[in-house]
């Protein structure tokens, strides 16, 4: 073959992957119950999955242990685990538009000198090496006086 035709050839075919690539992603949105916070008092945050590809992707979780697949970017965050008898990894289809759901107590555990704080959540299923980040989510440290 031509080097012209071979490296017409290989653009074509990037070009094919490439796309292809971009529809197997998924976002991930982070919603807490309340944007002003106490140290030390827990507060809910729902994770989303969402699917906004026109194909069903799947992920690998845990069935009990789910929170193992989710990680805060700040260490002044925590949210802790729970004891699961019955825990096993299995495949989730989340369907085009639509999302894999969880929900987190969060807290504070440390007195802190910042009066906001802000983190991001990353969710990464079994067995994958890609890891997909959500939006910045920011809260404001409220005193405990109050």
């Amino acid at each position: 073959m031509k080097p012209k035709l071979i490296l017409g050839l290989m653009l074509i075919f990037s070009g094919v992957f490439a796309n292809a690539a971009n529809t197997n992603t998924l976002r991930v949105v982070v919603i807490p119950s309340k944007t002003e916070v106490r140290v030390k008092e827990p507060f809910k945050v729902a994770l989303r999955v969402e699917n906004p590809t026109a194909t069903n992707q799947m992920v690998r979780v845990w069935s009990c242990s789910w929170y193992e697949e989710w990680k805060s970017s700040n260490a002044n965050i925590y949210f802790g685990g729970w004891v699961c008898t019955r825990n096993f990894a299995y495949d989730l289809t989340i369907p085009a538009g639509g999302a894999y759901t969880n929900e987190l107590v969060m807290l504070i555990p440390e007195l802190i000198s910042e009066k906001t704080l802000s983190f991001r959540m990353c969710f990464t299923p079994i067995d994958s090496k890609q890891t997909f980040w959500s939006n910045e989510v920011k809260l404001k440290i409220i005193s405990s006086d109050k």
